[in-house]
């Protein structure tokens, strides 16, 4: 009776190692993960008012009749015949 115990209970076991194999296995299926958020970077605002004047401001009239101001201060205005 043991032999028949013991061969009932090998092909119990073997016939469930078969049936866990013979299965495909599942999916992993990742955790919820929360979508991230868009950081958007803020460009600075453009101004509609011309810069504060920083120097001598001088106004000339060219040959085409406008009329420009430039800055005495800046290095390429200083040449300028309105500036000297």
């Amino acid at each position: 009776m043991t032999k028949l115990l013991r061969l009932a209970l090998l092909t119990g076991v073997a016939l469930a190692t078969a049936a866990t194999a013979a299965t495909p296995p599942k999916p992993v299926v990742a955790a919820h993960v929360p979508k991230t958020t868009r950081v958007v970077i803020a460009r600075p605002i453009r101004s509609t008012t011309p810069p504060r004047a920083a120097g001598r401001m001088a106004t000339a009239r060219l040959a085409n009749g406008k009329t420009v101001t430039y800055n005495c201060a800046l290095k390429g205005n200083a040449v300028k015949q309105a500036c000297k």
